[in-house]
C-alpha cells in the first residue's frame, strides 16, 4: 500500500469518525434541527393520535417553544402576605413579592422552592416588588440572596431605611422627583437585594411605569407568545390613606388566549384611574394597550387586591376585567393568612366576585388551600386548557350553550407532526444517519479506486 493511499485512508477514517461523533451529539437537539429543517411541523389538520409528537422542553433551556409548552402561576402561601412564582412557557421564571419579614415565611418559600425546582436551579428571571409594604417586600430580600433576579421591578418609592438604620436608596435618580420615601428597614433589604451583583451578572432594576411598553415582558412566538403588561400605577405621587398600596401595578399575563390579573394591593385610587383610562381609550382615536378592554374581554384569573379588602375590589375594575359570560368560569385567588386580625377577605370583596359570576367553588384562598397553581397546559387531546392543580376549567367559555354570545375557544388544535415521504417519517436520525452512510459509502468506493489505480501502476 502505497504511503498517499495509506494517508489518505487515515484522514477519511478520522474524518468519519468525527462526523459519526457531530451526529450522534445532536441527537440531543434532534428536535430543534427537525423544526429546523422543517422536517417536524405544526398543522391543525386532524392526524391519527398516535402521529402526534409531543416536544419536551422542561430541561432544554432557553430554546424554541414547542407547542406543549406550559404557564404556571404559583400562588405560595406565605400567611397574611403575598408570594408569586410564575413559570414561563420558554423556561424562564419570575417572583411576585416574597411575603413578610418572619421566619415562618422563609421557611414556606424554601420548601416551595425546594419542592417545585431542582437543585440546579440559581436566578430568575425577573422579579417583580409591587409595593413597599413589609408583607409584599418582607421575604424578598431572602428569595433575591438565594435566587437574584436578572431583571427586577420595583415601585417608584425612595428607600430611606429607618433613624436608627438609615439608608441610601441607589436608584433614587431614577424616581420621579415628587416620589413619596418610606421609612422601613424591610423595604431598604428588599431595594438592596435588587440590586445587589453576583458573580455571573449584575441585575437590571426598573421603576414600574406602564407608559413605557418597553418595560412590558414578552416571550416566544407565534401561537406560543406570553406577555407580562402593566397597566398602571397612573400617577408619580399618591397620598392620603392607602398610597402605599397604590403604587401596585395592575398586571395581565397572558398566555394562548387565557389572562391572569394582577394588581398587589392596589386601591380605589390607582383602580379609578386605570378604569377612567380605558374608558377614555375607547373614543380618544389613539391606539394603544388600552384598547384590549373590550365589552367581550375577560381575565380567566383575578388575584385579589390587597388580600380580598374591599377597597381593593371595585366593581367597576371588575366589570372592565371580566365579560358576564367569561367569569361564570374564572377563579378568583385570594392570599391571604388564617384568622388574620384584618378580617381578610372582606365579605363585602366575596360578594362583588360572586356577583359577576365568578362560582364560590372558584374562589380559591391560600388560608383554606395553602398553595394554589393554576396553569394552562395542553389536554390529552392537544388542546390547550386551564387547570386549577389536575383539574381543568374550560376558562372563560360561557356555561349557558344559548348564550347569545357565540363562544370561540381561545386556541385550537395544535399538533407537531413529522413529514413523510412514501410513508416514512423523516426525522433528524433517520435523515443524518442515512447521508452518513452514503457518504460512508463514498468513502470506501474512493478508497478502492485509489487502491485499484494504484496496483495498475505497478
Amino acid at each position: 500500500m502505497s504511503k498517499k493511499l495509506k494517508k489518505f485512508m487515515i484522514g477519511e477514517v478520522i474524518f468519519l469518525v468525527v462526523l459519526a461523533i457531530a451526529i450522534g451529539v445532536s441527537m440531543a437537539w434532534s428536535q430543534d434541527i427537525e423544526l429546523a429543517l422543517g422536517l417536524l411541523y405544526q398543522t391543525t389538520e386532524e392526524v391519527p393520535e398516535e402521529d402526534i409528537v409531543i416536544i419536551d422542553r422542561r430541561n432544554a433551556g432557553e430554546v424554541a417553544l414547542a407547542t406543549d409548552s406550559e404557564l404556571a402561576v404559583h400562588f405560595v402561601d406565605v400567611g397574611q402576605g403575598d408570594c408569586a412564582v410564575v413559570c414561563l412557557p420558554d423556561g424562564k421564571n419570575m417572583v411576585i413579592d416574597g411575603g413578610d419579614n418572619k421566619a415562618s415565611v422563609e421557611k414556606s418559600i424554601k420548601e416551595f422552592m425546594d419542592n417545585t425546582f431542582d437543585a440546579s436551579f440559581e436566578y430568575f428571571d425577573y422579579a417583580i416588588l409591587t409595593h413597599a409594604d413589609a408583607d409584599h417586600c418582607g421575604s424578598l430580600d431572602y428569595m433575591l440572596e438565594n435566587y437574584p433576579a436578572r431583571v427586577v421591578y420595583r415601585p417608584n418609592v425612595e428607600a430611606v431605611g429607618t433613624a436608627a438604620n438609615p439608608y441610601v436608596d441607589p436608584g433614587k435618580a431614577d424616581l420621579t422627583p415628587d416620589a413619596l420615601s418610606k421609612v422601613s428597614a424591610s423595604y431598604a433589604k428588599a431595594v438592596a437585594a435588587m440590586y445587589a451583583a453576583n458573580a455571573d451578572f449584575t441585575p437590571t432594576v426598573y421603576v414600574t411605569d406602564p407608559s413605557n411598553s418597553e418595560y412590558d415582558i414578552t416571550g416566544g412566538e407565534g401561537d406560543g407568545e406570553y406577555s407580562l403588561t402593566f397597566y398602571s400605577p397612573l400617577s408619580d405621587k399618591y397620598k392620603g390613606e392607602g398610597a402605599d398600596n397604590n403604587y401596585s401595578p395592575i398586571m395581565i399575563l397572558e398566555y394562548r388566549g387565557f389572562k391572569y390579573a394582577m394588581s398587589g394591593d392596589a386601591e380605589e385610587g390607582n383602580l379609578e384611574e386605570f378604569v377612567a383610562k380605558v374608558s377614555a381609550a375607547k373614543s380618544d382615536g389613539v391606539t394603544d394597550k388600552y384598547d384590549a378592554f373590550d365589552d367581550n374581554y375577560c381575565v380567566n384569573v383575578i388575584k385579589a387586591g390587597h388580600h380580598g379588602s374591599e377597597n381593593a375590589t371595585t366593581p367597576e375594575y371588575l366589570e372592565t376585567i371580566t365579560s358576564p359570560s367569561g367569569a361564570k368560569n374564572a377563579y378568583c385567588v385570594i392570599s391571604c393568612g388564617a384568622g388574620n386580625k384584618y378580617g381578610h377577605p372582606d365579605k363585602a370583596a366575596i360578594d362583588r366576585y360572586t356577583a359577576i359570576g365568578v362560582p364560590d367553588a372558584n374562589i380559591l384562598r391560600t388560608d383554606i388551600a395553602g398553595d394554589i397553581t393554576i396553569s394552562v397546559r395542553m389536554d390529552e387531546n392537544g388542546v390547550f386548557k386551564m387547570f386549577y392543580g389536575e383539574q381543568s376549567s374550560e376558562a372563560g367559555k360561557p356555561v349557558d350553550p344559548d348564550d347569545e354570545e357565540e363562544y370561540e375557544p381561545p386556541v385550537g388544535e395544535a399538533h407537531y407532526v413529522y413529514m413523510e415521504v412514501n410513508g416514512v417519517k423523516l426525522t433528524w436520525g433517520l435523515v443524518a444517519w442515512s447521508v452518513y452512510g452514503v457518504i460512508v459509502v463514498g468513502a470506501v468506493l474512493q478508497i478502492l479506486s485509489m487502491a485499484l489505480r494504484s496496483t495498475r501502476k505497478k
